[in-house]
């Protein structure tokens, strides 16, 4: 029983150990800031997920704790004109369907900590790309935030059109997240936690019968 234990105790260990660092978006030089604007189609979903404030123009976006794989999905859009997301070489065209967070664009892996890769830019026809930091692209950020900076596996950013006076940030939204990706010792250290467990369970299941 003690040996069991202590089995399963490692296999334990080594599972906790084997877990990949957090990693995480990270939003800097964040200016400043002010309400979603109340005509913005999806100021209560971003409510609804602690966002009410928007941050546009001049602040960068990083990744920490690569590699991380980064994944964009179209969250919402409203606007006349077609619009489009631009990940790396391939382009995302809006489709006004409401609120949809789940509907995954593209993923892609960024290998080294830094300023977010893939060149994702938001676009319509006949206008120049704006990319994540312009005075066209704002992120929505947590209404409490009292630093230039914020964090999170989730952030979500607005494309104002030029075709657009408004400024609501509602004409193409999408979500990055960002996920860990397992390096190799890694999921050896797993698979050998994972094999302890195993043994441990067989052993507890073993029973001795005499005649």
């Amino acid at each position: 029983m003690g040996r069991t234990k202590s089995m399963l105790l490692a296999a334990v260990a080594a599972a906790a150990f084997a877990m990949p660092a957090n990693a995480l978006l990270v939003v800097n030089n964040i200016g400043a800031a002010s309400n979603i604007a109340s005509d913005n189609d999806f100021a209560s979903d971003l409510n609804a997920l602690g966002l009410s404030r928007q941050a546009v123009g001049g602040y960068t976006v990083s990744v920490s704790g690569a590699p991380v794989n980064i994944s964009v999905y179209y969250a919402g859009s409203e606007s006349g004109l077609e619009n489009f997301v631009e990940v790396g070489t391939s382009s995302y065209a809006e489709n006004n369907t409401g609120w949809h967070v789940g509907n995954l664009l593209v993923t892609y892996t960024q290998l080294s900590d830094g300023l977010l890769e893939g060149s994702i830019n938001f676009w319509n026809t006949g206008e120049p790309g704006e990319p994540l930091g312009s005075s066209q692209v704002a992120v929505f950020i947590p209404t409490l935030l009292t630093s230039n900076s914020y964090s999170n596996n989730d952030l979500y950013f607005g494309f104002n059109d030029s075709g657009s006076a408004d400024g609501d940030f509602d004409d193409y939204i999408i979500r990055i997240s960002s996920s860990p990706v397992p390096e190799p010792a890694t999921w050896a250290m797993m698979m050998v936690g994972l094999g302890l467990v195993g043994a441990g369970m067989r052993r507890r299941r073993t029973t001795v019968s005499f005649v």
